[in-house]
């Protein structure tokens, strides 16, 4: 807790969280990348669950959004990271921030452990009803990131 006292107190973030534009403008950023990134996911859950783009190959999908999905990411880690410092305590303290990060652990997981072998895997080696499945789970996984992202705001 002191050390993200202590990073909250250094200029820029006080000079973002003290500005009439700053927090709007870094929320407005982080906003921007987690729109991106959640349409790159739900491009690859719609392709993995066989509705459209079934002219491209998952692999080839998954190669286009890439860019995409690393920029998006990139945004939205650096401008959580901020609006975390801006008011570290409000958050540590926070149960739908506590929810947030550990379903953000989970997404994470099942997306690396789940969803990119069957993107990465040989096309037809799984069956329709499983890639239905991982692809609900997939995209179930992150909208409950983003909603107790969203409570963070109306629930202590």
């Amino acid at each position: 807790m002191a050390f993200f006292e202590w990073c909250s107190s250094w200029q820029p973030i006080v000079l973002i969280r003290e500005s009439k534009y700053g927090m709007p403008a870094v929320q407005s950023v982080h906003l921007i990348g987690l729109t991106v990134f959640l349409a790159t996911i739900v491009l690859l859950n719609l392709r993995l669950a066989g509705f459209g783009m079934l002219h491209l190959s998952l692999r080839d999908l998954d190669q286009y959004l890439k860019p995409w999905f690393k920029g998006a990411v990139t945004l939205s880690i650096l401008s959580g990271i901020v609006i975390f410092l801006s008011t570290p305590g409000k958050y540590l303290g926070s149960n739908p921030f506590r929810i947030k990060m550990l379903l953000l652990g989970l997404a994470i997981l099942f997306h690396l452990g789940v969803l990119r072998r069957f993107v990465r895997s040989t096309p037809g080696s799984h069956s329709a009803a499983a890639n239905l499945a991982v692809a609900c789970l997939s995209v179930t996984a992150w909208f409950c990131v983003g909603w107790a992202g969203r409570a963070i705001a109306f629930v202590p």
